[in-house]
């Protein structure tokens, strides 16, 4: 990939290791292509014209590996599909659980609304 612009950034020595691990973990070819890949994603989270927002998922490294046996063992749905699903699943059942809530929380009100208004004309 041709990258017409060059930029000098000075990091500590506790940075340059963990970039470096980075390399080595994420197969990338260099620490320039992880600090690229950084700026890219800041980018597209921070100056999106768009109206949907990204959100960063911390998901435990264990957990990761354990999912991606299932998928490799698998080999029909790829791990960021599988998460999607995931994420997708558990928002709507957050959404529908608030909306019971809600509802339900409206019908208990009502309720005590009803019950008071019944107190108040027995005893009027």
């Amino acid at each position: 990939m041709s990258v017409p612009y060059r930029i000098t950034v000075r990091v500590s020595e506790e940075t340059m290791e963990k970039l470096e691990e980075l390399v080595d973990l994420f197969n990338f070819d260099s620490v320039s292509d992880v600090i690229r890949k950084a700026v890219d994603e800041f980018i597209d989270r921070n100056y999106s014209s768009t109206s949907k927002k990204k959100v960063d998922l911390l998901i435990p490294r264990n957990v990761i590996d354990e999912v991606q046996e299932e998928v490799d063992q698998v080999d029909k749905i790829s791990l960021e599909d599988l998460v999607r699903i995931v994420l997708k699943n558990y928002t709507a059942r957050k959404i529908n659980e608030e909306m019971k809530n809600l509802v339900s929380g409206s019908t208990e009100k009502d309720k005590k609304t009803r019950k008071k208004g019944r107190d108040q004309s027995l005893s009027d």
